[in-house]
C-alpha cells in the first residue's frame, strides 16, 4: 500500500475517532425542571397559612422568555413565569404577568432541585415568603 494513502487513511480515522469522542452539545439546563409540579406552600407572615400550588414548566425554556405558569389553587390565581436564570440546580423566575385572579405579579422566586427528585420552592414578595416542596405529577 502506498505510504501517502496509508497516512491519509490514518488522518481520516484519527479525526473520526476524535469527533466521536467529543462531548455532545449539552442539553438545555432548564429542561431538568420541565414538568408539572405540585405541593403545599407555607408562609412567613401567618404560621398557619398553607396554600396549594401547581407549577407547569415546558421544555426548551430560555432566559428572558416566558416559561410556563404557576397556579395557586387555594386563592385561584395564575401567573405567567419568566425564566431569569438557571444556576446549577437552581431555576430563578419571576411572575411576569397575572393570567387569572386578582393577585399582583412581578414577584420572584427560585426552584431548587433536590436529590430525591423533588423541588424546593421559595417565592419572595414584599410582604411574605412562601416555601415548600413540589413533587412532579
Amino acid at each position: 500500500m502506498n505510504i501517502k494513502l496509508l497516512f491519509i487513511l490514518l488522518v481520516l480515522l484519527s479525526s473520526l475517532l476524535v469527533s466521536a469522542c467529543a462531548p455532545s452539545t449539552p442539553a438545555n439546563p432548564a429542561d431538568r425542571f420541565a414538568g408539572t409540579w405540585s405541593g403545599t406552600m407555607s408562609f412567613t407572615d401567618v404560621a398557619s397559612r398553607n396554600e396549594n400550588v401547581i407549577m407547569t414548566i415546558p421544555t426548551g425554556c430560555t432566559v428572558g422568555d416566558v416559561c410556563g405558569d404557576s397556579y395557586n389553587v387555594t386563592i385561584n390565581c395564575t401567573w405567567e413565569i419568566t425564566l431569569e436564570a438557571v444556576n446549577g440546580d437552581v431555576f430563578e423566575y419571576k411572575f411576569s404577568k397575572t393570567l387569572g385572579g386578582e393577585c399582583p405579579a412581578l414577584t420572584s422566586g427560585t426552584l431548587t432541585l433536590q436529590s430525591d427528585g423533588t423541588i424546593w420552592r421559595e417565592h419572595k414578595t414584599p410582604s411574605f415568603t412562601a416555601r415548600g416542596v413540589l413533587t412532579r405529577k
